[in-house]
């Protein structure tokens, strides 16, 4: 009884990953086109330099993403909003290392143009982004039975 128990639950979590990855991909695409727009807005019209451009670009995106995110895609995990916030953006200062070094390598070294640089390393930053905040953030533990 226990086995089919674990078995169900397994199997639960499974299509739970599963939904909240279609989910948070739909939240993931929405932060992510609006910090793309905004790196296209202030390098071509503004003409800010790509690497500084980024930056101000992804903190448009991370807000829209999470308020997305807690809105459609998790639910809230067992730490107090200031705690959920304050690991939100430390998870979001390593994707912005992340998406940093990768704009660089590719387009300072590998020569592509910044707006093929960015989509790439957005795949990247996704899936560090949801794995990160899936484990570390909004991850429930089964409540102890007394």
């Amino acid at each position: 009884m226990e086995k089919n128990k674990r078995k169900l639950l397994s199997v639960r979590e499974d299509s739970r990953l599963l939904t909240q990855a279609l989910r948070y991909g739909a939240a993931a695409f929405l932060g992510f086109a609006a910090d793309y727009l905004t790196l296209l807005l202030l390098k071509e019209t503004f003409g800010l330099y790509y690497l500084f451009a980024v930056p101000l670009a992804f903190i448009v995106g991370i807000a829209v993403n999470y308020l997305v995110g807690v809105l459609f895609v998790f639910r809230r995990g067992n730490w107090s909003m200031r705690m959920e916030l304050s690991l939100f953006l430390g998870i979001s200062l390593l994707a912005l290392a992340v998406t940093e070094l990768s704009m660089f390598l590719l387009t300072d070294l590998v020569r592509l143009d910044y707006r093929i640089s960015r989509v790439l390393s957005g795949v990247v930053t996704y899936l560090f982004n949801f794995f990160s905040r899936r484990w570390i953030l909004y991850r429930h533990h089964p409540k102890k039975e007394a």
